[in-house]
């Protein structure tokens, strides 16, 4: 397949590079939904999730996990190489697509936008003026599966064409929640994308991207475990807290507005190329825009013990000029700058209800806590009462008894890079690159508590625990540092590249959400302007050692590609409590030091058939983590436990196969394919082998095997009629889960989000 990861057109065996690519037609066959499904196929990267997060989505190992919204993703996603940003706006629908790339490792001068982890960038179709390249694939199943996409071309006088695609999907929900009787899990998607092309043969050529998406989802669904000793102190409370059996049945109860993932996003791109002779000028202008509404009920039981909302709209810029050159001779190379600049404003809930504040953190019902400091605290002592709750009677919230701790962020960042890559090629067989990158970020972020949203007189006692009794608090910080990588290249054979590289990574730092700093006790500090500020976080680095073959076999049948890497991860960002507080933050701390193997296969034998095989070995060992582990940690009496530990989430192995066959039969075809995908089970917290939490009734989550089938007939006038299975097997797992959980805590031991069920469904495509 030929590729542009390196801003040339070049064969994927070519590319000294962790790359896996893969065409259009095998994303739609394989129905592939969304950019975070191609994980599957993608050795090394993991953590697929059904729902609008990138932050569950690690590239070797390296994610950040961030709650809020002042932070940047490890992995960057791209369309057409505009980027595609972060939680809410950056997960687009796949259709009509040429190609996508998944690059691993940090990426840091192929780009606009910086990413330490890797990029993921989808390469849609393009016009081609004289060729309609029209096509429609239709495909329903059960649950009311629906999903439809097309796309054709049309000729704008001699140097104009038009590509337009759409594509829609929804599916009814297979989680079914016991309390309030609804489905979750269920989507609504409709997508509209216009491509305009001008080209009149002459030095420049220009694409408009125009893309419209409208999403309407679940929020992501947590199920308790029902073990660990976080349930047993709310059932000593509250008596027996019933588990469902069935691993897709939950018993949860619900927001306002029930449990909701919904996003409108609009983008527009403009790519100039100017051929200069020797080489070619890029221009990538984009604008994007988007609207993003998130619930869930993240506690996983009936009890309202922290619901959670998330409203979200926020616009980007950016613009990026490159050359590549074009030479015959040793040496080439590329350079560019970019420059981007995001607005983003975000209203935050954590909810939570009075009476079970009350019954974890004082033993009895508000009600209760106020009569007894009424009696107990009577007369000249009644002060006591008045110190907690500035009150001296119970008056319950009118909102159901509910404390809704609003809060609202408001960020404005921006950046500025250049960057430039050297190739030397000093023979037939031997060849070199160095790239340098230069990043530069600025970040300005305000908080702001929405105290007249809470009618509970606890006050902000869920999510934030701080109030602005003066206006919004804000800072201003800035990051700013080099980054470089250097490749050496070895042509043994024609057909075959040995290559070893050193990349360095960085992320910049950025803002918390949920606390200011100085801080003080939880829920008595009043933040003011000019004195207190937004908590912050610092950057974090990797360098990342690599040695990687390519090669072409049997006259070009067979591909093998194989990929070890080595890496430092210093001051890695990742979310832990606050001492003494429930307020989840990003904090900087540790080191990781990780080691992995990554393989692809794929072989054409017996001129119909096709096999691909994939595996990745992932080992890490974490120093320095002691943050994380605290929190959940202090009922076993050692918080240094941490130490040692492989970073969570993270399998230790996965892998994947796919056998595709087209036999010719009459004047079509016969055409069938089998897909597997493999996850080993990954450690749900930050404790060396979970020996701990196997001790504690706690489990390995997120291991599965899941397998789909398809097979149908293709006539020889373009149409495709074929049945398809996905989850062979019936395969029951979760995405991953939630192992935080102490003695005295509400928050309960949890797994996320169930697989699918055995679907099985038809399938209808006819192109030109």
């Amino acid at each position: 397949m030929i590729i542009t990861a390196t801003k040339r057109a070049e064969s994927v065996m070519d590319v000294p590079l962790a790359v896996t690519a893969l065409s259009g037609d095998f994303v739609r066959d394989a129905n592939l939904d969304d950019v975070k499904d191609l994980v599957i196929f993608t050795p090394g990267v993991t953590g697929n999730s059904k729902d609008s997060f990138l932050d569950s989505i690690a590239v070797r190992g390296i994610v950040t996990n961030d709650f809020g919204n002042g932070g940047d993703p490890s992995l960057g996603v791209y369309k057409n190489g505009f980027y595609q940003g972060r939680n809410g706006s950056a997960v687009t629908s796949l259709y009509d697509l040429e190609r996508s790339e998944v690059l691993r490792g940090p990426q840091g001068f192929l780009f606009g936008r910086n990413s330490i982890a890797g990029a993921l960038n989808i390469i849609t179709r393009k016009p081609v003026q004289g060729d309609p390249d029209s096509y429609i694939d239709v495909r329903a199943g059960e649950r009311d599966i629906f999903r439809a996409e097309g796309g054709t071309n049309f000729d704008i006088g001699d140097n104009f064409a038009v590509r337009v695609a759409g594509m829609y999907s929804t599916e009814d929900g297979y989680v079914d929640n016991q309390i309030t009787g609804d489905d979750h899990i269920e989507h609504d998607k409709k997508a509209l994308r216009l491509t305009g092309l001008y080209d009149a043969g002459g030095a420049l050529t220009a694409t408009l991207y125009l893309d419209y998406e409208d999403r309407e989802q679940s929020g992501t669904i947590y199920r308790a475990t029902g073990k660990g000793p976080a349930y047993e102190f709310l059932e000593s409370i509250y008596g027996d807290i019933p588990v469902p059996g069935d691993d897709r049945t939950v018993r949860i109860d619900e927001p306002l507005n029930g449990i909701i993932d919904n996003g409108e996003v609009w983008s527009a791109g403009l790519e100039l190329n100017y051929d200069l002779g020797w080489g070619t000028l890029t221009s990538l202008t984009g604008y994007k825009d988007h609207d993003y509404h998130y619930t869930e009920d993240f506690d996983a039981t009936a009890l309202t013990i922290f619901n959670y909302e998330q409203i979200q709209s926020g616009d980007y810029f950016e613009q990026e000029l490159r050359i590549t050159s074009e030479n015959d001779g040793m040496f080439n190379w590329y350079a560019g700058v970019s420059y981007y600049s995001e607005e983003l404003e975000t209203e935050f809930l954590g909810q939570q209800d009075e009476d079970l504040y009350c019954n974890v953190y004082w033993g009895d019902s508000c009600q209760g806590v106020f009569d007894y400091y009424n009696n107990a605290y009577g007369g000249a002592y009644a002060y006591v009462l008045y110190d907690y709750w500035g009150t001296y009677t119970w008056s319950p919230s009118p909102n159901n008894g509910l404390v809704d701790d609003w809060n609202r962020t408001v960020g404005k960042y921006s950046g500025w890079a250049a960057y430039i890559d050297l190739q030397f090629q000093f023979s037939e067989t031997w060849d070199a690159a160095f790239g340098v990158r230069y990043n530069d970020d600025e970040k300005k972020m305000s908080q702001e508590v929405l105290t007249e949203r809470n009618q509970s007189i606890l006050g902000q006692v869920v999510q934030t625990g701080f109030t602005t009794p003066q206006g919004p608090v804000s800072d201003t910080q800035s990051w700013s540092k080099p980054t470089y990588r250097a490749v050496l290249n070895w042509h043994p054979a024609d057909e075959a590249l040995v290559f070893a590289s050193v990349t360095t990574g960085y992320k910049q730092g950025g803002f918390n959400s949920f606390s200011v700093d100085p801080g003080g006790p939880f829920s008595g500090v009043e933040a003011l302007p000019g004195v207190h500020r937004p908590s912050t976080f610092d950057e974090e680095t990797v360098i990342s050692y690599e040695l990687g073959f390519k090669g072409t076999q049997l006259d070009g049948a067979s591909q093998l590609a194989l990929n070890a890497f080595y890496y430092e991860y210093k001051d890695l960002q990742a979310t832990c409590s606050e001492p003494g507080s429930p307020v989840v933050v990003v904090c900087n701390t540790g080191q990781v030091d990780a080691q992995g193997l990554e393989g692809t296969w794929n072989l054409a034998f017996f001129e119909y058939w096709r096999l691909g095989l994939g595996f990745s070995w992932f080992d890490s060992e974490a120093t320095g983590v002691e943050a994380f582990c605290q929190n959940g940690r202090e009922w076993l009496g050692d918080a240094t436990a941490c130490e040692g530990s492989p970073r969570p989430g993270i399998p230790e192995y996965t892998a994947f196969a796919s056998l595709n066959a087209n036999i010719p039969v009459g004047s079509g075809e016969v055409f069938g394919g089998l897909v597997a995908s493999w996850e080993d089970g990954a450690p749900s917290n930050w404790e060396p082998e979970n020996a701990i939490t196997r001790a504690a009734g706690w489990r390995y989550t997120g291991e599965y095997t899941e397998v789909q089938a398809n097979a149908g007939y293709r006539g020889a006038a373009g149409w495709a009629l074929s049945m398809y299975v996905e989850n062979l097997l019936d395969e029951e797992y979760y995405d991953s889960g939630n192992g935080m959980t102490s003695a005295s805590s509400p928050y309960v031991q949890s797994d996320i989000s169930p697989s699918r069920p055995r679907t099985f469904g038809l399938r209808f495509s006819y192109g030109l």
